[in-house]
């Protein structure tokens, strides 16, 4: 019989997976092999095309779908929420969460909780490799970089942090890319486009689901670099998210166009869009929300939502 410390270790993202869920598990399992651990990086849903393009880039396998985690050791990565997290999760043993989101965990066994207010899980899993002095090979440091620069929004971002920019640059260093900005402009374009796409797999395609004051909330986020495109299917994906809205029982169901080159957000909304109103003080018409100079989800949309959820 395996010693608990000899069994393998599963480090895995949140569902609907982005890249910084999946390059940070990658590169974290690399790093507990290199301490001796058993672990293997996995994830719980299909890759997007921006994800693909990096992993392909640095020439590392996309990883493997675990689809049963009763009885396995687990390392949650990039997540925590409950809605978040694997499947038939209470059947599983959690042995870390690593995080840069707001906590919102529980766990009837205490677990090592690490979590820091950066930009990316990525930047927390870089530090280690080199407060540890883990040597990074160029294409663990590549996709680090990948995932900083991804969900930074090549820095633009309100969540960016000198961490973030001080990291990424010495993995920049590794990875040998010498422009930066180049390089993630080349990276968020991959996946700045719905062509070809269902308005239900736009909508889900980078998708999290919140308990706000036990109402149910769903909020999706495409980045594009122009609106046109949304704008052309908004009446379609409108009343996808209305049906979505129905099918789920959400309470609110909100679609984050967020245009990356001008800086700001369009929101498509369905359900108590009275929460959305207050949250934003501005009037919703026909399920829509403009929003100038909002780009992140987890530090302006779901903060002020969140806060008249409960005030409620």
């Amino acid at each position: 019989m395996l010693k608990e410390k000899d069994k393998k270790i599963y480090v895995v993202g949140h569902k609907n997976p982005d890249t910084d869920c999946i390059c940070a598990p990658i590169a974290y399992a690399y790093y507990l092999r290199k301490k001796g651990q058993n672990a293997v990086a996995v994830r719980t849903g299909e890759i997007n095309p921006e994800t693909k393009f990096v992993l392909k880039y640095f020439k590392l396998d996309i990883p493997e779908i675990l689809k049963d985690v009763k009885d396995k050791n687990l390392i949650l990565l990039d997540h925590n929420e409950k809605d978040q997290v694997p499947d038939n999760i209470n059947e599983a043993k959690i042995l870390e969460v690593i995080d840069h989101h707001k906590i919102s965990f529980f766990w009837p066994e205490p677990v090592y909780f690490l979590t820091e207010p950066v930009g990316a899980t990525s930047t927390i899993i870089a530090k280690k490799f080199f407060q540890e002095k883990v040597k990074i090979p160029r294409k663990i440091a590549g996709i680090l970089l990948s995932a900083i620069l991804s969900d930074t929004v090549v820095f633009r971002s309100p969540t960016t942090t000198k961490e973030d920019i001080q990291e990424a640059k010495k993995l920049a260093k590794i990875a040998k890319i010498e422009k930066l900005e180049e390089f993630g402009i080349e990276i968020k374009k991959k996946k700045a486009t719905l062509k070809g796409q269902t308005s239900e797999n736009i909508i889900f395609s980078d998708f999290k689901i919140f308990d706000f004051s036990g109402k149910k909330v769903g909020i999706g986020q495409v980045e594009v670099c122009d609106l046109k495109e949304v704008n052309e299917r908004k009446e379609e994906l409108i009343e996808k998210l209305k049906e979505i809205c129905q099918r789920e029982n959400y309470n609110l169901l909100l679609f984050i166009a967020t245009d990356i080159i001008k800086e700001s957000s369009q929101l498509l909304g369905t359900g108590e869009i009275n929460y959305l109103e207050k949250a934003f003080s501005k009037k919703v018409v026909e399920n829509v929300l403009y929003l100038p100079g909002v780009m992140s989800r987890k530090k302006q949309v779901v903060p002020p939502l969140m806060k008249v959820f409960q005030g409620s």
